[in-house]
């Protein structure tokens, strides 16, 4: 019996899974220099999204990319010794004020951070080529569409399967359990459920199972950050409806993903002093809110504070995000060559239709 029993924790050691997330413990550095890499929710039915009736096919072509480039993306950057952190990591919070820490990761591999804009799913792009909505299902996040009045369940058309589907096949591509930053807004509601104030169907009902998703997902590594409400223009908004905005983020979104220290511009527009050189009214109500680094849009890498006026002893954490796109991968591909080849991701078969 004892023999038995030896064998059995034998074979169950053996059966066990081995792989594990990557961990900077014995041979690492420490590195302030952390590339940050977002796109916008994947073409999931590219044959639909570039289709020739697709009145949304020109913007799919430029602002998105098929959910084929992400994989291929994910593949290029494991290839290049790329790995996933988490940007909570990147930086600490001093006296109400953040600051840039450096991360601790393995010397064979070089930081990266991906995050994801405007996961809402909204009405105005709805059966169009993406995915509807984010649901669980069988303890897993799966993809909801309804094509033709056929519901089709997936688990490979979108970022949150594929990088999970990935990680699970190289946990080395994740450091100490990272996964990716999902920047919300709020005026559709978030992750393809109707939370919003002003919808027309059972919103509490939408809340819960929206809260269901953002549950599992925070458990699993992801975070949450603020792309605004109603993903406004800075410069244009009225001081009195960018606080509006800031108080329904407060009570329709992060009632249910809790607080974000992390803003997102929308469209990179970033504001920190008014035309006087001071700082604006605007950025005081973001520190209001809580809210303590700041995130817009660039090619160049840049993680620092500003504003750059010495006189300004006021300082705030700003990162920018080099953008993956149908654009950039066709013609940014001096700045993507460190990271990836774009003629090794680009998905010919598909844009060829436009």
């Amino acid at each position: 019996m004892k023999k038995l029993f030896v064998f059995l924790l034998i074979c169950f050691t053996v059966i066990q899974p081995t792989h594990q997330y990557v961990k900077a413990e014995n041979d690492f550095y420490y590195t302030k220099d952390i590339e940050h890499l977002f796109t916008h929710c994947l073409l999931a039915y590219p044959e639909i999204a570039f289709s020739k009736n697709n009145e949304m096919r020109e913007h799919y072509n430029t602002d998105c990319i098929t959910h084929n480039e992400f994989k291929f993306i994910l593949e290029e950057l494991y290839k290049n010794n790329y790995v996933l952190v988490d940007i909570n990591d990147c930086y600490s919070v001093e006296n109400g004020v953040a600051k840039i820490s450096a991360i601790k990761v393995p010397k064979n591999k070089k930081p990266i951070i991906f995050s994801f804009d405007d996961v809402n799913y909204d009405h105005k792009k709805l059966h169009l080529g993406m995915i509807d909505k984010l649901i669980l299902s069988d303890n897993k996040i799966k993809e909801y569409t309804l094509i033709n009045g056929k519901e089709n369940i997936t688990e490979d058309r979108e970022f949150v399967c594929i990088l999970e589907n990935f990680i699970k096949k190289h946990p080395d591509f994740s450091l100490n359990g990272a996964k990716g930053t999902i920047n919300l807004t709020g005026y559709d509601g978030i992750l393809g459920y109707r939370t919003q104030k002003d919808n027309n169907i059972n919103r509490t009902e939408e809340i819960k199972k929206a809260q269901e998703v953002v549950n599992y997902l925070k458990n699993n590594g992801w975070n949450f950050a603020s792309h605004s409400y109603g993903h406004y223009h800075m410069k244009k908004i009225s001081i009195e409806k960018f606080k509006k905005e800031l108080d329904n983020w407060k009570n329709e979104v992060e009632t249910i993903v809790g607080h974000t220290n992390i803003y997102v511009y929308p469209y990179g527009e970033w504001e920190i002093t008014d035309d006087f050189g001071n700082i604006s009214q605007k950025h005081k109500l973001l520190k209001d809110y809580g809210f303590k680094l700041f995130c817009g849009v660039g090619m160049k890498q840049f993680y620092s504070y500003l504003p750059f006026d010495k006189n300004i002893k006021e300082k705030s954490l700003f990162m920018d995000r080099k953008v993956i796109d149908g654009f950039t991968l066709k013609n940014r591909t001096n700045f993507l060559n460190p990271l990836f080849d774009s003629n090794l991701v680009y998905d010919y078969n598909y844009r060829n239709l436009i």
